[in-house]
């Protein structure tokens, strides 16, 4: 099977602890924890990401990414980048797949996704100021 936001959208509505809505070109999947995930599916790639925090919030940025470039092994599934949000730099949490995944792997990605966000806040929690820290 292909993926395409249609095919996407029936699968996440089969989850019973997930919410979907569709905005613009991107899918938003909320997780039973309030996490907001977005699904971007290309015409090779499907992308879920999920903002951290903002790096404004983070105290060292130098320091924060030599500890992500360290610990990125714990997590193997999930990656970390920095994207431009509403003009602001944020880190964001992302994995990706092949439009050509089967179902359980596309639940597994976004599931997995939603399950690393919790970890790196804990593991990056120390490098972020009081209010960054949002879980």
């Amino acid at each position: 099977m292909s993926w395409n936001n249609d095919s996407i959208v029936s699968l996440a509505k089969q989850q019973p602890d997930w919410t979907v809505e569709q905005e613009g070109d991107c899918l938003s999947i909320t997780s039973d924890d309030g996490l907001d995930a977005f699904v971007y599916t290309g015409t090779q790639q499907i992308i879920a990401e999920v903002a951290l925090f903002p790096m404004n919030e983070v105290k060292d940025a130098a320091a924060l990414n030599e500890l992500i470039l360290r610990t990125h092994h714990i997590l193997p599934l999930t990656a970390i980048c920095l994207k431009e949000i509403a003009g602001e730099s944020y880190y964001v949490a992302f994995g990706a797949l092949s439009v050509d995944s089967k179902d359980s792997v596309v639940l597994e990605e976004i599931e997995t996704l939603f399950s690393n966000v919790g970890e790196f806040l804990e593991l990056y929690a120390e490098q972020l100021t009081q209010e960054g820290v949002t879980a």
